[in-house]
C-alpha cells in the first residue's frame, strides 16, 4: 500500500475569482434571512425557498465548523439558488441519520451530498451526480496488510461511521461478509484503529485527508492504493418537497459548473487541510 497523495498546485492562481464568487452567493442568501423554523413545512404549498442540510462531518463536499454549514456542496447549492432565483436556507438539523430522516419526511428540502442507491429512489428525486467521490481503505502502517479487494477484508475488523452508505454493492457486501463496527466521527475511527480495537477503516478519501487525527498521525497511517470503489455525490430533493420541481433547473446549473470547472475547483479548496 502507499499514501495516496494529491497535488492542487495547478488550480490555485484560480481560486481567488471562485472565492469572490462564493462570498457574493453567501451575502445574496443572508440578505433576507428567515428564522428557523419560521414556516411550518406541512403548510407548505409552494417553493417560496430552498430549506437546505447536509452531513455535518463529510469534507470537502459538506461539514460545519462552529456549528455553521461549511463545503463545496455548500458553496454550489448557493451559487445554484442565486443563479435560479430562489432563497436558500442552510439548516443543521444534527447528525447525518437525522438529516437522512428529515428528507425523507419532508421536513427539509434537499440534501447537498449523498449516494444514490435504489432504495432511496421512492423518497427521493436526485439530481445529475455532479462530483466523484474515491472511498478507500486505510490502516496503520505497522499493521498494514495487502488489499487487492473486497475479499482480502473477510476475517477482519472494521469500522467506519454511522449512518454511512458507500453504495448499494458495498453495503451489501458489508452486511454479509464483513464484521464492522460504527461511530460517530472519522477520528474516532482512527483512534480505534490505533488502539487495535478494529484492523482497517472505510472513509472517503477526502473526508480522511481533512481529519485531524489523520494529520496528527501523518506518516504513521497507510491508505490502500486500490480503492474500494469510486462513487458519485449526488444532490437530493423530497418527493414531498414542493420544491422538487427545481430539478431540472438545478441540473442545468450542475451542468454550467461542471463545464467551467467551478465544481472542480470548490473540491480542491476544501479538499485542502487549511480549506475553509
Amino acid at each position: 500500500m502507499q499514501y495516496v497523495a494529491f497535488s492542487y498546485a495547478r488550480i490555485s492562481r484560480q481560486i481567488t475569482g471562485l472565492a469572490i464568487t462564493v462570498l457574493i452567493a453567501t451575502l445574496i442568501t443572508l440578505i433576507h434571512p428567515t428564522p428557523l423554523h419560521a414556516q411550518s413545512e406541512d403548510a407548505r404549498t409552494s417553493c417560496d425557498q430552498l430549506i437546505v442540510s447536509g452531513h455535518t462531518g463529510y469534507p470537502p463536499f459538506n461539514f460545519t465548523d462552529n456549528g455553521v454549514f461549511r463545503g463545496a456542496a455548500i458553496d454550489l447549492i448557493r451559487m445554484i439558488a442565486r443563479d435560479i432565483g430562489i432563497h436558500v436556507e442552510i439548516r443543521n438539523v444534527g447528525p447525518w441519520i437525522r438529516a437522512v430522516k428529515n428528507l425523507t419526511d419532508g421536513d427539509i428540502d434537499l440534501l447537498v451530498a449523498i449516494y444514490h442507491t435504489p432504495e432511496r429512489e421512492e423518497d427521493y428525486v436526485y439530481s445529475d451526480p455532479y462530483a466523484e467521490d474515491p472511498i478507500v481503505m486505510f490502516t496503520m502502517a505497522k499493521t498494514e496488510f495487502p488489499f487487492n479487494d473486497w475479499y482480502d477484508l473477510v476475517g477482519k475488523v472494521g469500522v467506519t461511521t454511522r449512518g454511512d452508505s458507500w453504495g448499494s454493492d458495498f453495503d451489501r457486501f458489508i452486511e454479509q461478509y464483513l464484521t464492522m463496527m460504527r461511530v460517530n466521527t472519522t477520528d474516532q475511527m482512527i483512534d480505534m484503529i490505533a488502539q487495535d480495537r478494529a484492523n482497517y477503516g472505510v472513509q472517503g478519501l477526502y473526508t480522511l485527508e481533512r481529519s485531524k487525527r489523520r494529520i496528527d498521525f501523518a506518516n504513521d497511517i497507510s491508505i490502500s492504493s486500490t480503492p474500494i470503489k469510486s462513487e458519485n455525490m449526488y444532490m437530493a430533493i423530497s418527493r414531498k418537497s414542493p420544491c422538487r420541481t427545481l430539478i431540472d433547473q438545478i441540473n442545468q446549473e450542475i451542468a454550467r459548473h461542471k463545464d467551467a470547472g467551478t465544481i472542480d475547483k470548490l473540491v480542491a479548496i476544501y479538499v485542502r487541510p487549511d480549506g475553509s
